[in-house]
C-alpha cells in the first residue's frame, strides 16, 4: 500500500508537526536542554497533541523510533500535573456517557441534530458543531436479551471466541454486534460476550490519561486473560480496540495477563480470513449487487495483518470492491470531534471525503468507526462495516435488509 506518513504533517507541513520534531523534543528533555517542567506547559501540550497516535511513523521509521510511545508519555506527564480538559474528561467517561445517551435516545438523538444545542456544546465543551455524530441506539448491545445466551462461557471443545465489544458497536451500532455474533456462529464458532467488559481505553491512552487507562486495562485484562486460559481467542470488530489490547495494554501493564491477551487477540475479519485460508469458512454467500469503496484504517495497518476485511468482501458474489488509497482519514478518534482540531481533521481527510462523495459507489466500507464518521461527513452515502456486509450476504441479520436500499434503489439483494 501507499506510504501514509504523518497525516497531520502531510496537510500542515510545519516542522513541529513532523515525527522528527517530536522525537527531538523528547531528546531535548532527556539530555537536559529543556527543563523537566517543560512538559507541564501548554506550548509542550500543543506539540504533543499534534500526534494522533495513528502509528504510521512507527511503521515507517527506518531507525525504529517509537514516536507515538514518546508522545503518549509526554501527554501523560502533562495530564498528571494539569489534569484533563473538560471535553477530554467527557470522552474518557464514554461508557457512562453512552449508557445515558442510549437510555434517553429519543431525546439525545433530537439534541444531536439540533443546531442550537450543538452551538452550546461547542461553546461549553468544545465539541465541533458541524461534526456529524452517530445516533444512539435505543438499546445497547450488552443489555439486549440476546446477551443472556452469550454471557456464559461455553463448554465446547470446538472453535470459540470472546467478543470484545467496542463502545461504537455497543452504544451506536448494535446491528454490527448482532452481525458479528451471527456470522461467527454461522461458521461454527461459539461466541462468548462477557457483560462485565468495559471500553478498551484507547481514547484515554491517546489523551494521556494513563492512570485512568491503567485501571480500565486491569479490569479488562483479568476477565480476558481468564478466558484465554480457558481456550478462547479474543476477537473485536474495531481495529483500535485490537491495537489497544495487542500494543497498548502491555505498555501500560507489564505482566503475564497482558502478554497472554496480546498474543491471543484477533481483529474479527482477520479471524474469519484465517478460517477461509484453512478451508473452514462457509461459502454459502448470496449475491449482493453493489459497488463498495473500501478504506483501510491506520490502526488496521498498524496491526500489520494485511487487509483481511477487503479480502473477505471479494468473496461475496455480485459485490464490486474498489480499494481506496487516500491515506489516513484524518479523524483519529477524538481528534476529529474537537472544535480546535476539526478543520485540521477535515483537511487531512479531504482526499478520502471527496472520493466517497464523488465516486459512483452504493456505499463505503471500513472496519474503523472513527473512519466511518469521517467518510459519512460530507454525504448521505452510508459507510458499512465488512462484517455487516458478510451478514447481509449470508442472509443472517434481517435488520440489514434495507441497509443499502435506503439511499438508492440501486442495490438488489437477490
Amino acid at each position: 500500500g501507499a506510504v501514509r506518513m504523518c497525516p497531520i504533517f502531510r496537510f500542515a507541513p510545519a516542522e513541529e508537526a513532523s515525527p522528527r520534531a517530536k522525537a527531538n523534543l523528547m531528546l531535548a528533555l532527556l539530555t537536559g536542554q529543556l527543563p523537566p517542567s517543560a512538559v507541564q506547559t501548554d506550548a509542550f501540550k500543543a506539540i504533543a497533541d499534534l500526534c494522533v497516535n495513528c502509528q504510521q511513523c512507527r511503521l515507517e521509521c527506518p531507525a525504529n523510533v517509537d514516536v507515538p510511545r514518546l508522545m503518549l508519555e509526554a501527554k501523560a506527564a502533562y495530564v498528571s500535573s494539569n489534569g484533563l480538559r473538560f471535553a477530554e474528561w467527557l470522552i474518557t467517561r464514554y461508557d457512562w456517557f453512552g449508557a445515558i445517551g442510549s437510555l434517553a435516545s429519543p431525546l439525545t438523538n433530537r439534541l444531536i441534530a439540533n443546531p442550537t444545542f450543538r452551538w452550546i456544546m461547542e461553546k461549553t465543551i468544545g465539541l465541533a458543531q458541524t461534526r456529524k455524530l452517530p445516533r444512539f441506539a435505543s438499546r445497547v448491545f450488552l443489555r439486549r436479551p440476546r446477551i443472556r445466551r452469550l454471557a456464559k462461557p461455553a463448554r465446547t471443545t470446538g472453535r470459540k471466541v470472546l467478543y470484545f465489544i467496542d463502545t461504537y458497536a455497543n452504544y451506536h451500532d448494535p446491528d454490527l454486534a448482532e452481525s458479528l455474533v451471527s456470522v461467527f456462529e454461522h461458521n461454527g464458532v461459539s461466541v462468548y460476550v462477557p457483560p462485565a467488559q468495559g471500553q478498551s481505553g484507547i481514547a484515554m491512552i491517546s489523551m494521556g490519561a494513563a492512570e485512568l487507562a491503567r485501571k480500565v486495562a486491569r479490569r479488562n485484562l483479568t476477565l480476558l486473560a481468564d478466558a484465554v486460559r480457558q481456550g478462547y481467542t479474543i476477537v473485536t470488530a474495531e481495529p483500535s480496540a485490537a491495537l489497544c489490547l495487542r500494543v497498548e495494554y502491555p505498555q501500560l501493564i507489564d505482566d503475564e495477563d497482558s502478554r497472554i491477551v496480546a498474543e491471543n487477540v484477533s481483529e474479527a475479519c482477520q479471524y474469519l480470513w484465517n478460517l477461509h485460508t484453512a478451508g473452514k469458512l462457509q461459502l454459502d454467500l448470496k449475491p449482493v449487487n453493489a459497488v463498495i469503496g473500501y478504506h483501510q484504517p491506520c490502526h488496521l495497518k498498524a496491526l500489520e495483518i494485511g487487509s483481511p476485511g477487503e479480502a473477505l468482501l471479494r468473496l461475496i458474489p455480485g459485490l464490486t470492491v474498489v480499494g481506496v488509497e487516500k491515506g489516513c482519514s484524518g479523524m483519529a478518534g477524538s481528534f476529529g470531534l474537537k472544535k480546535e482540531s476539526f478543520r485540521n481533521s477535515i483537511r487531512a481527510g479531504w482526499d478520502l471525503i471527496s472520493t466517497v462523495r464523488d465516486a459512483d459507489w452504493t456505499a463505503g466500507t471500513t472496519e474503523c468507526s472513527a473512519c466511518k464518521m469521517q467518510m459519512e461527513q460530507g454525504t448521505t452515502k452510508p459507510t458499512i462495516h465488512p462484517i455487516k456486509l458478510l451478514a447481509l450476504s449470508y442472509r443472517l441479520n434481517p435488520a440489514l435488509n434495507d441497509l443499502l436500499s435506503a439511499r438508492s434503489g440501486e442495490l438488489t439483494v437477490t
